[in-house]
């Protein structure tokens, strides 16, 4: 890297690589994704979670729970608008559908989704709009209403499992069985004390 002083401020030139990129300095540590990169950057942890004990275990455990559920929804979300269009609270409302009995209530769906009423409206509405479902008065309750899918949102939600299958399949491939089965029963225990009062 070089150096210019530029109207009294420093600015520092970085090299670039030949498609124009700019190039990482000489001593940048690229981290392994297989690797816990907290230990290889921290210096001072210890001092506030003593290696081993609870407290870091529980730090470790939650740290991993949001790296890991963060960097799954950037994936799929990414992927599935590249290669459909569609957004994650579209798609899961589609599969909130299709999982069970319709038509349903809207107030119902954002429970099955856990998105709170003015962004399902907002969804919904867009869904509407593009033919993915049906929206009408409910007639036993005149302040809610009821939506099913159309056969153009069966169509798309058809398109968008096997990308979701398939991106599951290989995140989860170094997983057997057994671990999957013992890994959603501990997620289930920590996603219920999490969301209770």
């Amino acid at each position: 890297m070089q150096a210019q002083r530029v109207r009294g401020r420093m600015r520092v030139k970085r090299k670039t690589s030949k498609d124009g990129d700019a190039a990482p300095p000489p001593d940048a540590a690229v981290a392994d994704p297989n690797d816990d990169y907290l230990d290889a950057w921290t210096t001072s942890y210890g001092d506030y979670y003593p290696l081993g004990s609870r407290l870091d275990l529980e730090f470790r455990a939650s740290r991993m729970l949001v790296l890991a559920g963060r960097s799954w929804t950037s994936r799929i979300d990414n992927i599935l608008r590249v290669e459909t269009g569609q957004t994650r609270a579209r798609w899961q409302v589609l599969f909130a559908l299709a999982f069970a009995d319709q038509p349903v209530t809207m107030t119902e769906i954002c429970r099955r989704v856990r998105v709170q009423w003015p962004t399902m409206v907002r969804v919904i509405d867009g869904m509407v709009g593009d033919g993915l479902i049906l929206r009408a008065d409910n007639p036993g309750d005149g302040r809610s209403k009821l939506i099913c899918l159309t056969a153009r949102g069966t169509e798309v939600m058809q398109q968008i499992r096997p990308i979701l299958d398939r991106e599951r399949a290989r995140i989860l491939a170094r997983l057997s069985a057994d671990e999957l089965k013992i890994c959603t029963d501990l997620l289930q225990r920590i996603f219920a004390d999490a969301t209770s009062d």
